[in-house]
């Protein structure tokens, strides 16, 4: 590449510069002009002659970052490419230059802004209004000024990029106004929007109410809005492996769960979803581990089944979509697999996305944690060496019988491997996973505390714990060595088998081995980083606890203590817009918190809009909430407690005529409550009760009887990873107060509350009015006067500023 493209007065500076550092590496950011000539350059960093820093943020989209190779030769080397493919997603150049300035290499050049058709802000809130088209699609329609004024400021960031916060109260209608904007930018610059929620009851709001009506109000003769809901893949039967399971029913399943197989058969050739939420029942973990679908063992383009595949119909048409809906934990897994494999561009678990809604935004931290950290139960490794053997069934045994009769070069030494080593190194992982968590609950014993469950943090401390000379240290080495022998020797037998015979019938059994294989790795991986994690390691979070009454879970977690400066390289400074929103975003009016938790007040901060939309509804006069002051404490008196939440849900129930959800803090107090009320109450009305069928059959029957009372628990998203440990944001949360304190940084700035205390007002039931408008926003369209809330007087950072077409270059300094 020419030297020409440097302006003089810029190869003076880039030679001056380099003279004045003696010939070192030293690193600029440079700024073409409309034609690529380079025409500024400031330094930004001076390194020795083999090595320079690319530090983080220091180029923002449409700038180029060069540096000189001291020998001459400019050649770009393997950590110049890596740098360059990083910048490269940030949209930003990278280009180098010998110590004389006689020759310049563009490596990567800067990409060019693509050309978008703005959104006009005032146009975009226009369209829900009393006369708009969504109130023409719905009939009977509100007017919620808060969701015009929501609406344009989203409007604004799908236009110059950046990240807001915005709350919106009950009532607002937040759905709509982040998904017109979405909408309309879908239809003006063929543009999808990932939009991620928490839970079902929202994703179930999105794609079977609030999209079918905005498609009807936007659509036009030249585009019709389009939307797909994306799953995780264990969400979807596999037909594939389901043909398989049946094919090896005797091997793999006792009598009782035989007919369970062939009833999900059947549904699943009716099925046009083949997921989870068009089941009647929920199925059995056994036969699910057995059909799910998991993408380490898909063939994809080589199943036969592959036209009909429910995922891949699923993916297609979210790849098609103008919005596409997932949760938090798919999202988290999509950013997990772009971390390891550093695909910023293509499709990896979502298809490639540049606009970002949040909804439910404040438990993303706590999700990300749980896919970006590692969780093994004791319940966990049971299932997955079950999945080997278990009462003569399983892998193992589908195996032996496949290879029984087989006398040839392959087959032979195969056969004696699963015979002799396979089947003793399960057994001596049951027998060696057996001492393990025995032990740790014995540990656990002494954590115990009066109606809560045992839980102890594990810090550096733990390395010299009792439990290590009782036993745990020889039990650990034998079960992570156990688990080595099991996943070497099913990935020899299934190296061995593929040469042997390489039909798909074979392939999908050893697939199953492999997998088997890849997953003892990883539950060896999470092993080690819960209870032996390496010194100098990335800080984490770990702990072990005990859950459950009937079947004792012991599980171990580790996650990492700080997620701030991840979720900030790998998926707010990669996204073009990123809109964060729920009802409860800030604390006391102040979004301080959850912006330091997520890593957006780390510089350079893309922070463009914090808003709070209050709720439009006068709580003080509609509605009514009731403390009950006669109640036995339930740590005191368990049965007391439980007889006296039954006789109210009873005697509310006649008083409103049915119509209730009752919700729980624990499935044992639901469980106790419903059988409690069973016999006065379901004579009368429908009783709908959690885990007696799929969470979203039981909340369609709800919608359609009127009048049915439903009992639950916290709403979740479907389908948690196995082994998922509850609580983990309270020992994250404990642990960085700790290490703030033992650093000498006062706690108070990031000290987590209860989230009833996080909003004072819900401490007395209702929402005080907002005694005046608070907020921030960013530039764009002017409002109408009296809509547009003021910036904060009293955040000395006010609105951030950037650059508002792009992003800075966030994540870890390079080594060039």
């Amino acid at each position: 590449m020419s030297v020409e493209r440097l302006a003089p007065a810029v190869r003076d500076l880039l030679r001056a510069e380099i003279a004045a550092a003696h010939g070192r590496e030293v690193s600029f950011v440079a700024c073409p002009d409309a034609n690529g000539l380079i025409v500024e350059a400031r330094v930004v960093a001076r390194g020795t002659v083999d090595a320079v820093l690319a530090l983080p943020g220091i180029a923002v989209r449409g700038e180029l970052l060069l540096h000189n190779h001291p020998s001459g030769v400019l050649e770009p080397s393997g950590a110049d490419l890596s740098v360059a493919a990083r910048l490269h997603d940030g949209g930003v150049g990278f280009a180098i230059v010998d110590n004389a300035v006689s020759d310049c290499y563009v490596v990567v050049e800067c990409p060019r802004p693509r050309a978008t058709t703005r959104l006009d802000a005032i146009d975009v809130a226009g369209l829900l209004s009393p006369s708009g088209p969504v109130a023409r699609a719905l009939g009977s329609f509100e007017d919620r000024p808060s969701q015009r004024d929501m609406a344009a400021y989203i409007a604004d960031l799908y236009n110059d990029g950046g990240v807001g916060m915005l709350e919106a109260g009950t009532g607002v209608g937040k759905s709509f106004a982040y998904l017109v904007p979405a909408l309309v930018w879908a239809r003006e610059n063929g543009e999808r929007t990932v939009v991620s929620t928490n839970t079902i009851n929202l994703q179930e709001q999105l794609v079977g109410k609030d999209l079918p009506i905005l498609a009807r109000a936007l659509g036009s003769g030249e585009h019709t809005p389009t939307f797909a809901l994306l799953k995780g893949w264990r969400n979807y039967v596999c037909l594939s492996r389901l043909e398989q399971a049946r094919e090896q029913v005797t091997s793999l399943f006792e009598d009782e769960r035989r007919v369970e197989l062939e009833t999900l058969a059947a549904w699943a050739a009716r099925s046009s979803d083949g997921s989870l939420a068009d089941l009647p029942d929920e199925p059995s973990g056994e036969v699910w581990d057995a059909i799910a679908a998991e993408s380490d063992l898909c063939t994809r383009l080589k199943c036969p089944h592959f036209d009909r595949c429910f995922v891949f119909q699923a993916r297609r048409r979210a790849a098609e979509a103008d919005v596409v809906v997932v949760n938090h934990h798919l999202l988290a897994s999509d950013l997990a697999v772009r971390m390891v494999s550093d695909n910023w561009q293509e499709a990896a678990v979502l298809p490639p996305y540049r606009r970002l809604v949040l909804d439910e935004a404040h438990h993303l931290e706590d999700v990300a944690a749980m896919h970006l950290g590692a969780q093994v139960s004791r319940l966990g490794v049971e299932r997955l060496l079950g999945r080997l053997e278990k009462n003569g069934r399983g892998l193992l045994p589908t195996l032996r019988s496949v290879l029984f009769g087989r006398d040839d070069i392959l087959s032979r030494p195969s056969r004696d491997l699963v015979q002799q080593s396979l089947v003793d190194a399960l057994a001596a992982a049951r027998r060696a996973a057996e001492t393990v968590f025995t032990l740790l609950g014995r540990r656990l014993d002494g954590e115990s505390g009066a109606g809560t469950a045992p839980v102890l943090r594990l810090g550096d401390e733990f390395r010299d714990d009792a439990v290590w000379p009782q036993g745990l240290d020889v039990a650990l080495d034998n079960l992570l060595l156990a688990f080595s022998r099991l996943s070497d020797g099913a990935g020899t037998i299934a190296d061995r088998l593929t040469l042997d015979d390489p039909s798909e019938r074979r392939a999908q059994l050893l697939g199953e081995l492999r997998g088997v294989a890849r997953r003892l790795q990883q539950v060896a991986a999470g092993l080690i980083a819960a209870l032996r994690p390496p010194p100098g390691g990335p800080a984490a979070v770990r702990w072990l606890e005990r859950r459950g009454r009937k079947v004792v879970n012991v599980s171990l977690a580790a996650v990492p203590l700080d997620l701030a400066p991840i979720l900030k390289d790998s998926l707010f400074d990669r996204v073009e817009t990123v809109v964060l929103t729920s009802a409860t975003l800030a604390a006391g009016g102040d979004f301080g918190y959850l912006e330091a938790r997520l890593g957006l007040d780390l510089p350079p901060s893309r922070l463009k809009v914090r808003e709070i939309h209050a709720s439009p509804f006068d709580f003080a006069a509609q509605c009514l909430f009731g403390i009950p002051t006669d109640f036995p404490e339930p740590r005191d008196d368990q049965a007391g407690h439980d007889a006296a939440v039954a006789r109210v849900v009873v005697e509310l129930a006649h008083a409103a005529d049915g119509g209730m959800f009752v919700l729980f803090t624990s499935h044992g107090a639901l469980r106790r409550t419903a059988d409690a009320v069973r016999g006065e109450l379901g004579g009368r009305w429908p009783l709908l009760v959690q885990g007696e069928g799929q969470r979203d059959q039981l909340l369609r029957r709800f919608r359609e009887a009127g009048s049915a009372i439903l009992l639950g628990t916290d709403s979740r998203p479907a389908r948690a990873r196995p082994g998922e440990a509850p609580f983990q944001g309270a020992h994250r949360a404990a642990h960085r107060r700790q290490a703030r304190a033992h650093r000498g940084r006062g706690p108070e700035r990031l000290r987590p509350l209860p989230r009833a205390q996080r909003r004072p007002e819900a401490q007395a039931g209702v929402r005080a009015p907002d005694p005046q408008p608070v907020g921030s926003g960013g530039g764009g369209a002017a409002r109408p006067a009296g809509r547009h809330q003021a910036l904060w007087s009293d955040d000395p950072r006010g609105t951030a500023q950037g650059d508002p077409g792009g992003r800075g270059l966030g994540g870890r300094a390079g080594r060039l």
